[in-house]
């Protein structure tokens, strides 16, 4: 990471209060403890029950929805609210809190649509549309209006916004100038801190205060009672969209939080100016993050390994990240090449100097973190330059479709660490979960098929929905490569009220896989998000597409449903996530493969996820559903004790965790200690309690002396300790074939890095289940060199 010749005014962030500890804010994803997260999961029935919308009652909330617009047309959420919620006892905390009602016949749609109203306790307003079946995790979209705005809604529909969010399924929250006016960036701090602020879910060991962030950061509208009420959760990074006046408040907000923007444009207005910029460009991150997991490494210990790093040549700079080294792809219209802003996004994106067909490109020598990983993607597909851009458009107005046609091309994955944020390439796949979501709100089924339940019984699965059309890569120009499924489910009543309730699962079938010779057919790897992501929010953060594009495989993301929250995800038992994927391998055997012209390897499935759903699928494929999978590689959470193995049928295994990653050591009640090196014997040692583990699962004993580095890797079939990547694999008992790996990135928190899915794809393609016995193959059954594993297991099933 070079370091930019952006002078530094000393600043001090006044015009944002943000913790220069840490980066953006926490998504809704990951900022909730793994406490939390285990309670989410295991929500009493009875509870969820109690909060479960009836067709009775949601026949009344939305009559309650038709009653109360305010005076602009907009529904009133400080009254909507109070009308709409009720006081019940949080399952975990154990505290009374205010809460919508589930409806468990919405396939992940936020509760509320349309066009919303919300006065914050200073006065000031704020409006909000969310579009028709706009899923929980969608993008959101954040509008500064310009001066002398009078009708807000018509504004948005005029520049044609409302049928953007509707045809989409997206979401656009509106900044609104007090009395129509704009004040100077300054005096906007506190208003744009209750709507966009950053949440720190750490106190960086008593350095800092905690914060939940502002309305867009947590989803969340406080009532008169001041009850913070989840309403609606966005992917986590959003796009930012300034009109005139209300550039420059708005740009003095994003030049300040990099990491929680995907992209911005600037319509007609006018630059921050150059003390504010070069305040935010002065804002440094250090080895603190601001996710609830664990807060990260001093300064020390955390230049210590960039310099490391640096003379490994794996990065170019020990020196921490600023503001100045983050890259936002920018579009200014109206604006002049010589402008203040112009100039500061130019070296912020590290663009070349000459520009094509108005865009400056970031050069494919770029060393920013943020892009490393998607600037490889666009140069395997073709490119010459790297993702992120800067764009001058000549004219001082543009259509809100004209904006979003840049914009949506990028996303952006995990706000709390500046060197495990990821700027990327968006797929173009929206139209299609839109159109299944319609097509399942009839709550017919459209087909059925039939599968065998975890339980022992044949059961039958609804097909409420498949639609399907070819992922494209906007970036890329007319790049696709294969065809992505919107797939609506039913298999399992969880409100017991006579009715199969919805399942989401996207499913991707690329070229590659349809154009295989290989008479077994395909293999397949089933995914599980982390707790609160959505399937959408897992397609686009990992780009486990782009590892499907060039190996060959399909891949199906399961989605999770509103097990006790109408604004969060959360997964359902053992059993029910094992029928899930299940049903899901059979649609794929049979009315996918019929689509696609091609066949399933069921000797080849494997199973992947983050977080949550890293636990869910090692804990499946180690016990109930050893028999279908032939390996499992996820990241971030290891499953655990008796419930998390069988240590009947063995199980290749590949675990991938960050250096800051979860941190529940004792006396915590679930001890569990991620951060703890893997040599380190302890109850609480989550790392060393997984590899031992998983290798007694595959019959190998793990003999060492206890916390002792050198006898550890000693056990080893191989291990590297330089770069970023720390990497200690095992080999089977009976052949030199490995059997369980597991890596540490350095420099990363709680978070899904994408490149870690390539290291997992790399160790599970290796291996194969057939007629009860397991095999590997260092050429992943691409030459004649598979061996036998497990020997001593020969009825896997």
């Amino acid at each position: 990471m070079k370091k930019k010749k952006i002078p530094v005014i000393a600043l001090c962030m006044a015009l944002t209060g943000a913790s220069i500890a840490g980066c953006g804010g926490s998504q809704t994803a990951e900022s909730t403890t793994a406490a939390a997260t285990e309670a989410q999961t295991t929500t009493a029935a009875a509870a969820t029950e109690a909060e479960t919308t009836t067709e009775a009652e949601t026949e009344k909330e939305t009559q309650a929805t038709a009653e109360t617009p305010s005076a602009d047309g907009a529904i009133n959420l400080n009254t909507w609210l109070m009308d709409n919620s009720e006081m019940v006892e949080n399952s975990w905390t154990k505290q009374m809190q205010r809460s919508l009602k589930v409806d468990r016949k919405k396939v992940n749609d936020h509760l509320l649509e349309g066009y919303l109203s919300y006065t914050l306790e200073s006065g000031r307003t704020c409006k909000m549309y969310i579009g028709k079946h706009s899923a929980l995790r969608a993008y959101i979209t954040v509008v500064a209006l310009p001066d002398g705005v009078t009708d807000t809604y018509q504004f948005l529909q005029e520049q044609g916004w409302i049928n953007l969010a509707d045809t989409y399924g997206e979401m656009i929250f509106v900044l609104e100038p007090e009395n129509g006016k704009w004040g100077t960036p300054e005096e906007e701090v506190e208003y744009l801190s209750d709507c966009l602020a950053e949440s720190v879910s750490n106190d960086a060991y008593g350095m800092r205060e905690k914060s939940g962030g502002g309305i867009v950061t947590s989803g969340k509208f406080r009532t008169e009672d001041g009850q913070d009420v989840a309403t609606f959760t966005g992917h986590a990074c959003n796009y930012y969209v300034g009109y005139g006046e209300g550039c420059k408040a708005l740009e003095s907000w994003t030049s300040n939080n990099p990491c929680l923007v995907i992209g911005q444009a600037f319509i007609g207005g006018e630059s921050a100016g150059e003390e504010i910029l070069q305040a935010s460009a002065a804002r440094q991150y250090n080895g603190i993050n601001t996710g609830g997991y664990y807060p990260g490494m001093d300064n020390y210990s955390f230049q210590k390994e960039l310099i490391r790093m640096r003379d490994e040549g794996v990065i170019s700079s020990a020196d921490f990240i600023t503001n100045a080294d983050i890259p936002v792809p920018t579009m200014f219209a109206g604006y002049k090449e010589d402008d203040a802003s112009v100039a500061y996004w130019k070296s912020v994106n590290d663009v070349e100097d000459t520009a094509k067909d108005g865009v400056y490109y970031q050069s494919a020598n770029s060393d920013a973190w943020q892009t490393e990983y998607n600037n490889s993607l666009a140069k395997d597909m073709g490119a010459t330059t790297g993702i992120s851009s800067v764009k001058m458009v000549d004219a001082d107005t543009m259509s809100a479709a004209e904006i979003r046609d840049y914009l949506a091309m990028y996303t952006r994955y995990t706000t709390p660490f500046a060197y495990s944020n990821t700027l990327g390439m968006r797929t173009d796949y929206y139209a299609v979960t839109h159109k299944a979501r319609e097509t399942a709100e009839a709550g017919t089924a459209i087909d059925t098929v039939k599968y065998d339940a975890v339980e022992g019984e044949e059961r039958e699965a609804e097909i409420r929905a498949l639609e399907s059309n070819r992922l494209s890569v906007p970036f890329m120009g007319d790049y696709n490569k294969g065809t992505v499924y919107s797939c609506v489910t039913a298999f399992n009543d969880y409100d017991e009220d006579g009715t199969l309730d919805p399942r989401e699962c996207i499913i991707y079938v690329p070229d590659s896989a349809k154009e295989s010779t290989d008479e077994n057919g395909v293999p397949v790897v089933i995914i599980c998000p982390g707790s609160t992501q959505g399937s959408n929010t897992f397609f686009d953060c990992t780009y486990w597409w782009d590892i499907a594009n060039k190996e060959g495989c399909v891949i199906a993301i399961l989605g999770q449903f509103c097990n006790s929250s109408p604004a969060s995800l959360a997964y359902g038992d053992k059993s029910d996530s094992a029928d899930f994927s299940r049903s899901t391998l059979a649609i794929l055997n049979n009315q996918i493969a019929e689509k696609e012209g091609i066949k399933i390897d069921n000797t080849r499935i494997y199973g992947s996820g983050h977080s949550a759903g890293s636990n869910l699928i090692q804990t499946l494929t180690h016990t109930t559903e050893s028999g279908y999978f032939a390996a499992v590689g996820s990241t971030s959470f290891p499953n655990e004790g008796e419930d998390g193995f069988s240590f009947e049928n063995g199980m290749p295994s590949y675990l991938s965790v960050g250096q800051a990653d979860i941190s529940e050591p004792t006396p915590h009640p679930f001890q569990r200690d991620l951060v703890k090196d893997p040599w380190i014997v302890t109850e609480d040692s989550a790392i060393y309690n997984w590899i031992n583990n998983c290798l007694k699962d595959n019959g190998v004993e793990l003999k060492f002396e206890a916390d002792d580095h050198d006898s550890f890797v000693d056990t080893c079939l191989s291990y590297n300790e330089d770069g970023r990547y720390f990497t200690y694999t095992w080999a089977d008992a009976d052949s030199d074939a490995p059997i369980v790996s597991f890596n540490r990135t350095i420099a990363r928190e709680h978070n899904c890095m994408p490149i870690e899915f390539t290291f997992a794809w790399d160790f599970v393609s290796n291996y194969k289940l057939e007629d009860g016995k397991r095999y590997y193959s260092e050429s992943a059954f691409e030459k004649d060199d598979t061996v036998q594993i497990d020997i001593d297991k020969t009825d896997i099933h």
